[in-house]
């Protein structure tokens, strides 16, 4: 079989159909928050209170990230997958029941130390702060209010890696949409307070969040078998063997956290509203690696995981090389529209109320910064998951360790010149490192990843993004109009986006790329339901 047939094989379609669906119900929770941050640069703007609102958030966040989300997954699905195949079902609930109880008491603890130590944590971590009154006090309160957070969204993260461990991806993707309105109503409640009365409207909208994020996954894992009682953690090797790969996947996370927490320590030197401009500079950046690169991420695990412990080899690197065309396909085009496109899409989001015209200045040149590492971020996502699928968690934190080292010498050495985009540049760079020596790594241990294919992508890409570019670029002028009404401006911007994906679906279509077609049963999951039959061994 051809690599060119690869996106034809039974894992492939399976992949197509679960992205589909996990990109559409993500889509909905991304536009939310898109909604979600125009509400609060209106509200809190990128003075005082929203970089206090970012940097508490941030923290708890951090944490979440090592306990939380990926690591969770990387560790306890590939296990939870192969256990399943030798336990009963009863058995194989009772593991995750376990590991649940565990990561309670582990994010409850921590949860407990960083509330207590809010006032040292937020003096180490933003000294800048201080040198604007206030500023460190009212930092210091939102953490303490919102760190609970982390208890919830950890729990969350475990049911979530339970669903999608049986391949029930849709409530899990379906959860974020909890906390963006739980903030969305804060912010509603507090609208037209003063910024250091309203944030604390997006505070309580936080926690509620989390806690409703929780309890509507509840029911799914119930009926599933998963119990969300304490249970004794200890005495299950497969605990143990969770908990040793999970050790490596905290440094792992850990190593990743500090290149944003160094990043946002750099920031809190430079001028007021830095730490902002990189906090709406990364989300529009991670819109479209939410809507389509991590649902990809999300449900290549799983199957990897399952091709893996089959030792199906050949269809493990089939499915990679899918995923990372895919994500490239979409990703790419992105990219680019967000370099020519970034005053104007922050001007139209975000100035509004509270967010000036010099905060938009600022947001925008953070954009470009993060958008030229877009691929490479998408890129490291998914191949990090084919060594997650491999119960390999410790070559990704060598990795990340290596790649840390950059991105704080890129820090140290762009901050001067290019400010807050040099930080995020030194990001893009880091990542662009990592998924390099990734894709190294990975091909030593698992052969051929399909190169030769991966390249005429690229090109076929590389040809129809330039003929999108172009397009944009000349109308352009057309967007920016600061005598536009919202709506007019909104109308305007989603225009260009429109105009802008059709010059790249049709410059594709031009040159015959498999990536269309591919892209199209995405969103419609009209495979042939005989590409389903996985029987077919290597």
């Amino acid at each position: 079989m051809s690599h060119e047939s690869a996106p034809q094989t039974a894992p492939t379609a399976r992949l197509l159909r679960a992205a589909g669906t996990v990109g559409g119900l993500t889509l909905v929770s991304r536009v939310l928050g898109l909604l979600r941050d125009v509400a609060l640069s209106a509200l809190l703007g990128a003075g005082t209170a929203a970089d206090a609102w970012n940097a508490a958030f941030l923290l708890p966040n951090t944490l979440r990230r090592l306990v939380g989300e990926g690591n969770i997954s990387a560790a306890f699905i590939p296990v939870f997958a192969r256990h399943s195949a030798v336990r009963s079902e009863e058995e194989s609930w009772a593991l995750a029941s376990r590991f649940f109880t565990a990561v309670f008491m582990v994010a409850g603890g921590m949860s407990a130390l960083g509330i207590a130590a809010a006032p040292w944590i937020v003096s180490f971590m933003f000294p800048g702060y201080a040198e604007i009154p206030g500023k460190i006090e009212l930092t210091t309160s939102l953490t303490r209010a919102v760190f609970g957070y982390l208890l919830f969204i950890s729990l969350t993260a475990v049911v979530m890696g339970a669903l999608n461990a049986r391949h029930r991806f849709a409530a899990a993707a379906f959860t974020p949409v909890m906390l963006n309105l739980a903030i969305l109503a804060g912010a509603w409640f507090m609208w037209g307070r003063a910024p250091a009365t309203a944030v604390w409207g997006i505070a309580v909208g936080a926690m509620v969040g989390g806690i409703l994020q929780f309890l509507f996954l509840v029911p799914f894992a119930r009926r599933l078998g998963m119990s969300v009682r304490p249970t004794w953690p200890f005495g299950d090797p497969a605990m143990g063997e969770i908990g040793r790969l999970m050790v490596p996947g905290v440094i792992g996370a850990g190593v990743v956290q500090i290149n944003i927490l160094v990043g946002r320590q750099l920031a809190s030197g430079l001028p007021e509203g830095s730490i902002t401009s990189l906090y709406f500079a990364s989300r529009l950046n991670e819109l479209t690696l939410g809507v389509f690169a991590v649902a990809v991420a999300t449900v290549v695990l799983p199957l990897m995981a399952e091709q893996g412990a089959a030792g199906k080899t050949k269809r493990l690197r089939e499915t990679l090389s899918f995923a990372l065309r895919q994500v490239s396909a979409v990703t790419f085009p992105a990219a680019v529209g967000l370099i020519l496109l970034r005053h104007e899409i922050v001007a139209t989001l975000f100035e509004h109320g509270e967010f000036t015209a010099s905060a938009t200045a600022l947001t925008a040149s953070a954009v470009w910064g993060y958008a030229i590492g877009l691929v490479a971020v998408a890129a490291v996502r998914i191949v990090v998951q084919a060594f997650y699928a491999l119960r390999d968690t410790r070559t990704p934190v060598a990795v990340a360790a290596a790649a840390m080292l950059v991105n704080i010498a890129g820090c140290l050495l762009l901050r001067g010149p290019l400010q807050n985009a040099g930080i995020a540049l030194a990001n893009s760079i880091a990542a662009g490192f990592a998924a390099i020596v990734l894709l190294v790594l990975l091909r030593r241990r698992l052969g051929a990843l399909g190169g030769g294919v991966l390249v005429s992508s690229l090109l076929r890409i590389g040809f129809a993004t330039a003929a999108m570019g172009w397009v944009v670029d000349s109308m352009r002028p057309w967007v920016a109009r600061p005598d536009a009404a919202i709506v007019e401006g909104w109308l305007r911007l989603l225009a260009l986006v429109g105009v802008g994906a059709v010059t790249y679906l049709a410059a594709l279509a031009a040159v015959g790329a498999p990536e269309l077609s591919e892209l199209r049963a995405v969103g419609a999951r009209r495979l042939p339901d005989t590409l389903d039959d996985d029987s077919q061994g290597d």
